[in-house]
């Protein structure tokens, strides 16, 4: 009889262990369709795995998560639609051109369907690291490098140069890694491994100096958030 009874309380548990997250199964989990409208390179599985690792350490709901992100996400392409209509993007048609080691730049890139931006980290005067959709992590010569004229601009970080000089270095030592579409939770992802434009920005001066180049300090870090965190400082508009 014990037999038995044990047998079938471990045929139960392996049942319910085997069970999907009813969150994570459900079509109409709120914002997560809209989410991944925004960003449909990233799955609902990846999503939701962050979500979920997001919640377990602030304490916030699985909801909670998924309206700020979708609150983020939102926000920054309202700002993309009020930007480009005040600039105009011409798409990139004029060399980035050269500035200090340290300081990055910004131009408007349509990154992901939309139009967030792009950032890119100047690792000597006339060489750029960057992260691109086609190549992950890369350099490229400043002569290569087309910008949108008018919405662009060079800025630099209100910092030591050691830490200007290591962020650069960490930079390009990340040269060969995968691009992420994720922009949505870059901030809780690791260092290493892929990474889109602002995360390698983001994280560069994070284990430099440990400045934390996010204007709104979200849960995603955005070209437009390194562009307009404080501490950075306009070095000329393009």
């Amino acid at each position: 009889m014990k037999k038995i009874l044990l047998s079938s309380i471990l045929a139960a548990g392996l049942v319910v262990s085997s069970v999907p997250s009813v969150f994570a199964a459900s079509d109409d989990v709120p914002y997560l369709n809209d989410i991944l409208q925004m960003q449909p390179d990233v799955t609902s599985d990846e999503l939701l795995a962050d979500v979920e690792s997001i919640a377990k350490e602030t304490g916030n709901s699985q909801e909670e998560i998924l309206e700020q992100i979708y609150k983020e996400l939102k926000n920054d392409a309202n700002l993309a639609e009020d930007e480009n209509r005040l600039s105009g993007g011409s798409g990139g048609t004029v060399p980035v051109g050269t500035s200090t080691k340290g300081n990055f730049f910004y131009t408007d890139s349509q990154t992901a369907y939309l139009n967030h931006g792009h950032v890119g980290l100047y690792y000597a005067s006339s060489t750029i690291v960057e992260s691109v959709p086609s190549a992950g992590v890369r350099k490229i010569s400043t002569s290569s490098r087309l910008v949108d004229k008018g919405g662009a601009c060079v800025k630099s970080v209100t910092t030591s140069t050691a830490n200007r000089n290591g962020a650069a270095n960490w930079a390009y030592s990340q040269i060969g890694q995968k691009y992420s579409y994720n922009f949505a939770t870059n901030r809780s992802t690791g260092h290493n491994g892929a990474k889109n434009c602002s995360k390698l920005i983001w994280s560069a001066y994070k284990l430099n100096g440990n400045l934390d180049l996010d204007k709104n300090k979200g849960l995603g870090v955005y070209p437009r958030d390194v562009r307009d965190a404080s501490g950075t400082k306009l070095v000329r508009n393009i």
